[in-house]
């Protein structure tokens, strides 16, 4: 089995399932695991417009026109942090995946 591929056909797939402009919230551990699968000119073209790491999460304005994909490990700090994030949304809809 290739594991390369697998991985980059399960985010393809994440990223495939939420259609329009949208960001990708990710800790330090799956943004090498995304860019290992994927150059940034191929997310692109999957509509990913930001790319955010939560650990250094901007608290800049509110982007309700956007979706946002979370792809974080399942952390006690992680989900500290996003539970943070959704108590006050900066998104207009979030996408949790596992």
């Amino acid at each position: 089995m290739n594991v390369l591929l697998a991985v980059k056909m399960y985010i393809g797939k994440m990223l495939q399932e939420v259609n329009g402009i949208k960001s990708i919230l990710m800790d330090k551990e799956t943004i090498g695991i995304v860019s290992m699968a994927f150059a940034q000119s191929e997310i692109l073209q999957k509509e990913v417009y930001l790319f955010e790491q939560i650990e250094k999460i901007n608290l800049g304005p509110a982007m309700k026109h956007m979706k946002c994909i979370v792809f974080l490990r399942p952390t006690k700090e992680n989900v500290e942090l996003l539970c943070n994030e959704l108590k006050s949304p900066r998104y207009g809809i979030y996408y949790i995946c596992q």
